[in-house]
């Protein structure tokens, strides 16, 4: 499926665009659209289009501006301007900017058919380009002593002089102010790995970074740079995104950790190692996943802290509770706000393993006479924490017996902290303020304290959906309401939710409700 992102300030022309494409025959699909390039921006760093459609004279943001930036976060993306001004400086400027396609307003229907179509063939021409087996003579050379520098470096044993010289000789820049790891696993059956390993190899050149190292054939190693921490960060999930994009049909699953920002060289050999340990700790149970290295610590010192990973409240019920009232207790926990955290495997992996320590230490304390190792080794035989984290049903009953063999035994309370997660503040905040129309992924990501790509990342794999789609659903929600309970206009109703254009509510409602909000209304107030 192709999908196509429009961005055009005139409403009549985004609406006539939008049914071409959703008339067209074929793998084409409308995955958004903008009125401003800035609205734009936020929205495809969240979608992943492979297509955008664009004027040039917006406000705010305009067309070139957006597709610099667009083109440097999404090097993938097919660009075709949509203009009423054809003069030599533009056109120009869009050949700089690598555009793909200039067209001149008005537009016929078939033609912007047509031009997509063209689009999807360069596609589909590149990602064949990309797999096919070329002959690399030398080149093969060169990069297998790449592959040898990058194993001494990710592994250890040489001293920086010698690791400069060698990188010297090979043509290395790696005199970086910053380094950051990143781990991918392919863990898929039935996976073709020598095409995998081209893939990657075709990709990384493309990007023009030679620092990659595949450890084994299903785990791949990738040294990202910066001049400071926050254009690390930026570069270090951009690339991730474009690694995900590249493979997303051939692989799908990939489980990603991102390691320790270092800022010597000789530091990265530990940084690896860091990433690696936890990369064979959370593929089991964040299958598809992307794990920072900085966030599992933060959580892992969180848990340890906490004592009771359900939190205060749940420890003060707990002290009265009988066995028989766990399971309510434990659904209590879960669907409370504070029980969002819980969305993320790796939580419930360093819940439950908190939960089987402190069993087997009341159990301990309860009989002097057994061993604290023993006792240990046999709650882990018991309850598989790696399967029982791997969804949020098989961690509430492993949770529920732990609890029910613990509650009788347990004579004291244990420290407490508050804990609050980075995606809670996020979420009230969204609360607060989805009726702003000028709210992003940028604006959010900005007041949350992270780099736009890394809190897109999180909030959707924590979440279970893109940040856009929480943003729209919240509206919805919101729309629904009022559209069942008071008899406002649609224009208002829009103006309400932090839609400027009544029509663009129509449709984004109609996409997500199957029908109008005219004829929503007429079901629901008529049900009354």
């Amino acid at each position: 499926m192709y999908q196509i992102f429009v961005v055009e300030d005139e409403l009549l022309i985004r609406q006539s665009i939008r049914n071409v494409i959703e008339n067209m025959q074929g793998p084409y699909a409308l995955c958004g659209e903008a009125s401003d390039g800035e609205m734009a921006l936020s929205m495809m760093q969240d979608l992943m289009p492979d297509i955008v459609l664009t004027d040039i004279r917006m406000p705010f943001l305009d067309g070139f501006e957006l597709i610099r930036h667009a083109k440097a976060m999404m090097p993938w993306l097919k660009i075709v301007i949509i203009s009423g001004y054809g003069d030599f400086e533009s056109a120009q400027k869009a050949i700089s900017l690598g555009v793909d396609q200039y067209l001149l307003k008005p537009i016929r229907p078939p033609e912007l058919m047509k031009t997509i179509e063209i689009m999807a063939s360069r596609i589909d021409a590149e990602k064949q380009q990309r797999i096919s087996v070329r002959n690399y003579e030398d080149d093969e050379v060169q990069h297998a002593l790449r592959q040898h520098f990058m194993q001494q470096l990710l592994y250890g044993g040489l001293h920086t002089s010698t690791l400069l010289e060698r990188a010297h000789a090979l043509k290395l820049d790696v005199v970086k102010p910053s380094y950051q790891p990143v781990l991918f696993f392919f863990g898929q059956e039935e996976l073709d790995y020598r095409l995998l390993q081209l893939c990657v190899r075709n990709l990384m050149e493309r990007l023009d970074n030679p620092l990659y190292y595949f450890n084994e054939a299903s785990t791949l190693t990738v040294l990202c740079d910066g001049r400071d921490q926050e254009s690390l960060s930026e570069n270090v999930y951009q690339f991730i995104s474009i690694l995900r994009h590249e493979l997303r049909e051939f692989c799908p699953i990939i489980t990603t950790v991102v390691g320790h920002p270092v800022h010597r060289l000789s530091a990265v050999c530990q940084a690896y190692r860091t990433a690696a340990d936890l990369l064979r700790k959370v593929y089991g149970v964040s299958a598809g996943q992307v794990v920072d290295a900085s966030d599992a610590a933060q959580i892992a010192a969180q848990i340890i802290e906490l004592g009771d990973p359900f939190g205060q409240q749940f420890q003060q019920k707990l002290q009265h509770t009988s066995s028989a009232d766990i399971p309510a207790l434990v659904d209590e926990a879960l669907d409370s706000p504070d029980g969002s955290r819980f969305n993320s495997a790796l939580m419930r992996y360093y819940a439950l393993i908190d939960l089987l320590k402190m069993t087997a230490l009341l159990l301990v304390k309860a009989t002097p006479e057994l061993d604290m190792k023993d006792v240990a080794s046999r709650l882990s035989a018991e309850y598989d924490v790696m399967a029982a984290s791997g969804t949020l049903p098989a961690f509430r009953q492993a949770a529920i017996e732990l609890l029910q063999r613990s509650v009788g035994l347990r004579k004291e309370n244990l420290s407490i902290m508050k804990y609050s997660h980075v995606i809670s503040k996020a979420e009230k905040y969204v609360a607060e303020n989805f009726c702003n129309p000028n709210i992003s992924l940028l604006s959010v990501s900005k007041y949350v304290g992270m780099s736009a790509a890394h809190f897109s990342t999180v909030f959707s794999q924590t979440v279970g959906r893109s940040f856009i789609n929480y943003l729209t659903g919240m509206r919805i929600e919101r729309a629904k309401e009022l559209l069942t309970k008071t008899n406002m206009k649609l224009s208002t109703i829009a103006m309400e939710i932090g839609y400027n254009e009544p029509n663009y509510f129509s449709h984004v409602f109609r996409k997500l409700e199957g029908t109008t909000p005219k004829e929503y209304r007429i079901r629901t107030q008529g049900d009354q």
